[in-house]
């Protein structure tokens, strides 16, 4: 009888939305970002390089997070590093991290500062950093383009701009694409998107890496484990009944799956120069 009653008014071709639980965002965040994080100091290493990360070259990081990025570069090359996010306990996190790092240093003071704020309202004058990091998460705003057009406006004339993004592939199904920036709490762009967001932002130079990595397979980890499936389950089974409670969870591993593959999103890291005149000067070359 229940599922007599989850089909009323619900076409067949529809999916059934049901709220992803915390394992599950927790799994498709690691089969994304995972990729790049489980190996960072190469990465790392070529972000120092592109910025000229150095003592006495001032950086930030939007976007910041648990302050990784940030913590890397200001340990690992001297130069003062400025992280942002909008994310108050993260940064109150990231903060008491670099505090007791520097405490176990006996006392050695890193160049680093944490301050809460938007990715597309940086709360920061004009022409300030000598370059600027952009981490995946600016694009969990709506339009990401005004964050990247921060990014520029905080850098001096001739500053870096360096952007670490997903793309979405060619083949992701668009039906997928929604309820893969609902679990990633972010929106990936076509790699285009990204790298004319940095045009209008008055960058030029242009450079792009992929640094798309295979996911990490470990099939212990990456699968749904029971109490996961009995949180869709109960979910979906209040909402619709016994059968959109097998569709639901079935729904979940795939796309998991489709996570998975090796090219199902890309990880960009792009490069731009601020150009020190007019954009119609710019446009003029």
């Amino acid at each position: 009888m229940a599922e007599d009653v989850a089909g009323e008014g619900v076409p067949p071709e529809t999916p059934l939305r049901v709220p992803p639980v915390p394992g599950v965002l927790r799994l498709a965040q690691r089969s994304v970002l995972g990729r790049w994080r489980a190996t960072p100091d190469d990465l790392y290493r070529e972000i120092a390089a592109l910025v000229e990360a150095r003592p006495g070259r001032e950086v930030l990081v939007s976007a910041c997070g648990d302050g990784s990025t940030v913590e890397w570069l200001a340990t690992r090359t001297g130069a003062s590093v400025t992280g942002v996010d909008q994310d108050a306990a993260a940064i109150e996190a990231a903060d008491r991290r670099i505090r007791e790092l520097a405490a176990r240093g006996d006392g050695l003071r890193l160049p680093v500062t944490f301050q809460q704020g938007a990715p597309d309202d940086l709360p920061h004058e004009d022409e300030v950093f000598d370059a600027a990091v952009g981490e995946p998460g600016i694009a969990a705003v709506e339009g990401p383009a005004h964050s990247i057009a921060e990014l520029a406006r905080v850098v001096k004339p001739m500053g870096v701009v360096v952007l670490l993004q997903l793309t979405w592939s060619s083949d992701i199904p668009a039906g997928a694409r929604e309820a893969v920036v609902e679990r990633l709490g972010l929106r990936p762009h076509l790699l285009v998107e990204w790298k004319q967001m940095l045009r209008d932002a008055g960058l030029v130079d242009i450079q792009v890496q992929d640094w798309t990595r295979p996911p990490v397979q470990d099939e212990e980890e990456d699968a749904l484990g029971w109490r996961d499936r009995m949180r869709i389950v109960s979910r979906a089974w209040k909402s619709a009944g016994w059968k959109a409670a097998r569709d639901a969870v079935q729904q979940e591993e795939d796309l998991l799956r489709e996570l998975s593959r090796e090219r199902a999103l890309g990880f960009q890291l792009l490069r731009g120069v601020k150009w020190p005149r007019e954009p119609e000067e710019r446009d003029a070359l």
